[in-house]
């Protein structure tokens, strides 16, 4: 199975597949005399695999006004539709936490020299006091310990205040990095979970023990015929709107998930069997019953319907193990005539 643009990127093409991408991605490398090197490839087989839309779209658009596309769009590309714009992203948020950090530490060393210098001319001025014989050398060495100590006091709310705007600006890099791993976790087209996340919870759910949970995939009928007859930007519609069914039923309680193309996935979590089959057929119907409309028209596109394949997480399960039983079960709904749910 095909997925989404991750960061960083996945890719487990089965060979014939990886094959045919390869076939398809080096006439395009040699018609648009790009060198053939790993970002250069990346951008192509990605457009040819038809799993990374929004780079599909950006490239279609530039090919329908004649406009080149050399090793330096190919290179822009790759880093805002392959990369997603990560590397930029995190190297800044880590430039600008070591600028504040060095800040941080350039005040307090400051302040630092600045006290010791304050409590030194105390010191002295405590000496001083003991040997006082006079009431004007009283006088000056008072005014010396005011000047000290009002110099302490402005030394210390002048790092006061430069470690409430460090800790400002340390804040706004956490929400930074925040949504950036936000980011790096989320489809772009749909907003769901991408497949480094549903690998990643994956992976966590199987090392629980004593929990019931299920793996439910989802596969589009016929997408490939809805994207021919009313092209790519409907299919991304349709896939949308899919998308929106998916995060309407899972609510809180599960996760929903973009796991490649018209594939999505959710994994419910706490659930029994029964239940885990109501939600995923009324995810099923409510689609099937959608008339959904083509953009400035009244005509509906036709009925669009899902094939579903569900599994319940088993104590000895691998999430490859839980991946194939799902896919098996998703391939017995194509094979029995499609929208409809199978289990294994």
């Amino acid at each position: 199975m095909p997925n989404p643009s991750s960061f960083p990127p996945v890719y487990d093409d089965e060979a014939q597949k990886a094959s045919e991408n390869l076939r398809h991605a080096l006439p395009l490398l040699n018609k648009h005399k790009t060198p053939v090197n790993p970002v250069n490839y990346a951008v192509w087989y990605e457009y040819v695999s038809g799993d990374n839309q929004e780079l599909a779209n950006v490239i279609d658009n530039r090919l329908s006004k004649n406009e080149p596309i050399t090793a330096e769009v190919t290179q822009s590309l790759y880093e805002k539709y392959v990369l997603m714009g990560m590397p930029e992203r995190l190297e800044k948020t880590s430039t600008g936490l070591k600028v504040v950090v060095d800040n941080t530490l350039e005040n307090i060393t400051k302040t630092e020299s600045t006290t010791d210098n304050m409590l030194l001319n105390l010191s002295n001025s405590q000496q001083a006091l003991e040997n006082c014989n006079s009431t004007e050398e009283l006088k000056n060495l008072i005014g010396n310990i005011m000047t000290n100590t009002q110099a302490l006091a402005e030394s210390g709310s002048e790092l006061k205040q430069d470690l409430v705007q460090s800790s400002e600006e340390i804040s706004a890099l956490k929400k930074e990095l925040e949504a950036v791993k936000k980011l790096a976790e989320t489809d772009a087209l749909t907003g769901l979970l991408n497949r480094g996340a549903f690998n990643k919870e994956l992976t966590d759910l199987c090392r629980q023990t004593a929990v019931e949970a299920a793996l439910v995939m989802f596969d589009l009928d016929h997408f490939k015929n809805l994207n021919d007859s009313f092209g790519h930007l409907l299919g991304d519609k349709v896939i949308q709107f899919f998308a929106s069914l998916l995060q309407k039923h899972a609510g809180e309680d599960h996760l929903a998930i973009r796991y490649g193309g018209e594939e999505m996935a959710m994994i419910m979590l706490d659930i029994n069997q029964r239940d885990a089959l109501k939600i995923a057929d009324a995810v099923r119907v409510s689609f099937a019953n959608s008339r959904l409309k083509k953009k400035g028209s009244e005509n509906s596109i036709g009925q669009v319907t899902v094939s579903v394949g569900l599994t319940m997480l088993r104590s000895t399960d691998s999430p490859q193990d839980l991946i194939e039983r799902a896919d098996g079960a998703l391939y017995l709904s194509k094979e029995n005539g499609r929208n409809r749910i199978s289990v294994r």
